[in-house]
């Protein structure tokens, strides 16, 4: 009888362990990327408790009091914008808008954005550090942290060297904010 009652506890805490495992082949968790919410606009608070969520063009990513919105992807066609580059590389200008939502002046963090690649952020390739490469540096149009007053935008374009034949690009809010992530098509 004791035998009996160990088994059936057993095959209960089993079944309870497979029920809570989550719903991947072999007790794997999917690998697909949740729908974003309807507004796009989901705080960073409910973006760390899911790390595969990631935001798109347009939608507005919140952290520590300001929301980031990657409003387009562009390819530099005429690399004559650079001074320097790798021949045979593909360069994308990343246009962001980053909102003080904030009561205080609040300050974007530098680097603004960064490519991560298979998991971890990319230092050679992926930061904004390239916008440096720009001729006349501070050109019109391009992103600088500046102070931001509260409701106030600032926007501007930022510069990054593509891993040839990349379709997509992951990026994130700085080098230090893993919850805030964009997931961005290469056209």
């Amino acid at each position: 009888m004791k035998r009996f009652i160990v088994l059936l506890l057993a095959l209960v805490i089993v079944f309870t362990l497979a029920a809570c495992g989550g719903g991947g082949v072999g007790g794997e968790a999917s690998s697909e990327s949740p729908a974003p919410t309807e507004s796009g606009n989901t705080p960073s608070s409910e973006a760390g408790a899911d790390e595969n969520k990631y935001y798109g063009i347009g939608e507005a990513a919140e952290v520590e009091g300001i929301e980031i919105t990657i409003d387009k992807l562009e390819t530099v066609d005429d690399m004559s914008i650079l001074q320097k580059y790798v021949e045979g590389s593909v360069y994308v200008k990343v246009y962001a808008t980053v909102k003080n939502i904030s009561d205080e002046i609040k300050y974007a963090k530098d680097p603004l954005l960064c490519i991560v690649r298979d998991g971890e952020y990319d230092a050679e390739l992926s930061d904004e550090s390239r916008n440096s490469d720009v001729w006349n540096f501070e050109t019109e149009g391009m992103y600088f942290e500046a102070a931001i007053d509260p409701g106030e935008t600032n926007s501007g374009w930022t510069v990054f060297q593509l891993i040839p034949d990349e379709k997509e690009i992951i990026m994130k809010y700085n080098v230090m904010y893993d919850t805030v992530k964009f997931k961005l098509p290469i056209a």
